[in-house]
């Protein structure tokens, strides 16, 4: 049963493995951790910036916090609430965001992860979430519309993954 965690080291190699996936499939969404700076130190290293992150102790940087999907012992993929509405939330990321390993898509994946995420934004006090999602992205769109969201607009948008697109942001209220 797929559950949201939040991030430990008994998943690091998981997470590995699942940022390996992306990487190695030309995911031209989401972009994660480059594989190769997984090492055996990197939860270690990496932990005070999540903390603080997840604090909103990083300028510049929305508050988020971010979890973990897993199903038994496999990695299957994340997601991310930002609680904080800034520039590059309403205009890239989105205030909510997840992603599932390309071998488990076409599972339901994403919809589980969306559904269990909606619930950890509304117990952050949250009303409403913005995802964005780039217009080709049609898998997302239907998670996105079969659990709510409702089209704002579209807007074109540049980032260093995607380059030029159009991007579709949506509404959901929790």
């Amino acid at each position: 049963m797929l559950k949201l965690i939040k991030r430990c080291l008994e998943y690091v190699q998981g997470y590995r493995e699942y940022c390996r996936e992306l990487y190695e499939n030309g995911e031209p969404y989401f972009r994660p951790t480059p594989p190769d700076a997984i090492d055996e130190t990197w939860f270690e290293r990496t932990k005070p910036w999540y903390d603080k992150k997840e604090q909103g102790l990083l300028p510049g940087v929305a508050r988020s916090c971010h979890y973990w999907a897993v199903d038994g012992d496999r990695f299957i993929g994340e997601f991310q609430c930002r609680t904080d509405f800034t520039e590059k939330v309403l205009f890239d990321i989105g205030s909510v965001g997840y992603a599932v390993r390309p071998s488990e898509w076409g599972k339901g994946y994403g919809t589980m992860i969306l559904r269990q995420g909606l619930e950890i934004a509304k117990s952050l006090g949250m009303e409403r979430v913005l995802l964005t999602v780039n217009e080709e992205n049609r898998p997302s769109i239907r998670v996105i519309e079969k659990l709510g969201g409702v089209l704002a607009d579209t807007v074109d948008a540049y980032n260093e993954t995607e380059g030029r697109h159009r991007l579709r942001r949506y509404w959901i209220m929790l």
